[in-house]
């Protein structure tokens, strides 16, 4: 069973690793711009990389993974933009009690 200790020790850890590389994003949702929140993107996750064909229309899609705090206000279907590139919020991971991980996918 975990200590108090030790859900704190994994609130820092995760703290440490998102401020490893922070990113600021302005998160778009509904046709509205949430405040700026400060993340770390990182590749990887579950989703295929690859390309995708939606309604007659092609692009390059990779899978990156959102970390941020335990208050990261991001939801499915969220959007915004890093260096130039469009990122689109697939899942956020239940569990937030000590940050928030969603998965994202990058399109060109």
């Amino acid at each position: 069973m975990l200590t108090s200790n030790d859900r704190a020790q994994m609130s820092a850890d995760l703290q440490t690793i998102r401020n490893d590389r922070p990113v600021s994003i302005a998160i778009r949702r509904n046709g509205a711009t949430l405040a700026a929140q400060t993340v770390r993107i990182a590749r990887g996750g579950n989703i295929q990389a690859g390309t995708t064909d939606a309604d007659g229309l092609q692009a390059a899609v990779g899978a990156v993974i959102v970390v941020g705090d335990a208050a990261l206000d991001i939801q499915p279907s969220d959007k915004f933009t890093v260096a130039g590139a469009l990122y689109e919020v697939i899942a956020i991971h239940p569990n937030r009690e000590h940050g928030t991980q969603a998965q994202a996918r990058q399109v060109h």
